[in-house]
């Protein structure tokens, strides 16, 4: 039972095609006043990431804050602990996503290895990279001194997650990209954070047992962001297009509007699947307290990313990549 956060009403929303429920934490406002204070507090006036950061954000008001959508259940303490992450990875991405290959795996690496104290003791670029990982290692010793168990499981996924450009090739199906989009998209690493945020430790049985739904909900998200994103990508500088809207151009040799509408209907049968196998689970006798609770708080994060990113800004009105414009 929902104690944390309240129905949203997407009944007036004509393009709002999803079934999957939104809510959004009772704390909106201070979770909104939070994150525009940690934007300003660590992020250069007038750079890119400010920039990137203020159009996810300001532009929306607490309404629309994606934290407070996403991870609507969370004890609020954690909420901005994960804020903070969050901020931090999401500012990563945006730039690494831009960058040749070569140079944004060994950006990750380095990311990746401020996970563990054993490389404190490695030097940082004097830079906003050294910054940011800095940063990551403060975040990182906070997490872990609120819940351990909850934050190796976080650390695990994003061991998975980080090098995941690693793995981009020349797809030869939809279904063998979507394997790996699941993962690509964050998945893992933004269900451990629902576990995390909720203190929600579920045994490894109990984690085997789920995994085919998180898998499921995971191709949906993938699908989902690809769909929202692509009015955004389509223009983006990179040596490197994850895009099944992209794929599906090249490999069928499609107009992009049928492309688009393609992945549309793709998305709205994998979100059936979902919903089915969630009815199934909720049904079961004898699932633990913690994990109808991951269940519920999987399909409000489903439901809040996808109305997020059906309205907000960053993909209903992408920025341009265009350096000589202004955004």
């Amino acid at each position: 039972m929902p104690y944390n956060s309240v129905p949203v009403d997407t009944s007036h929303l004509p393009y709002c095609f999803s079934r999957l429920p939104v809510r959004i934490h009772r704390d909106k406002e201070e979770i909104q006043r939070f994150t525009l204070e940690l934007v300003h507090a660590t992020k250069t006036e007038g750079s890119k990431a400010h920039k990137h950061a203020l159009y996810r954000h300001a532009v929306t008001g607490p309404d629309m804050n994606v934290y407070a959508l996403s991870w609507c259940e969370a004890d609020l303490d954690k909420m901005k602990l994960l804020i903070e992450f969050i901020e931090l990875i999401w500012a990563h991405d945006d730039v690494t996503e831009e960058d040749p290959l070569d140079d944004a795996v060994a950006e990750c690496e380095q990311l990746r290895r401020a996970m563990y104290e054993e490389y404190d003791n490695e030097p940082t670029a004097d830079n906003g990279f050294g910054l940011r990982i800095k940063r990551f290692r403060d975040i990182r010793n906070r997490m872990k001194a609120v819940d351990s168990v909850g934050w190796i499981e976080i650390q695990d996924a994003m061991e998975e997650w980080l090098p995941i450009d690693t793995k981009l090739k020349e797809w030869d199906s939809l279904e063998e990209y979507l394997d790996l989009r699941k993962v690509h998209v964050g998945n893992n690493v933004m269900t451990a954070f629902i576990r995390w945020a909720m203190g929600i430790h579920l045994t490894k049985d109990e984690l085997v047992f789920i995994k085919d739904y998180t898998d499921a909900v995971g191709v949906w998200l993938g699908l989902m962001n690809d769909y929202m994103s692509w009015k955004r990508e389509r223009t983006q500088p990179t040596d490197r297009v994850m895009n099944s809207v992209y794929l599906l151009m090249k490999k069928y040799n499609l107009p992009e509007d049928h492309s688009v509408d393609m992945v549309r209907g793709i998305l709205v049968k994998q979100e059936g699947k979902v919903l089915e196998m969630s009815e199934d689970l909720h049904g079961q006798a004898g699932l633990s307290t913690g994990m109808r609770a991951y269940i519920d708080n999987l399909e409000y994060y489903a439901g809040a990313t996808f109305y997020w990113s059906l309205l907000a800004p960053r993909y209903a009105k992408p920025q341009s990549f265009d350096p000589t414009k202004t955004d």
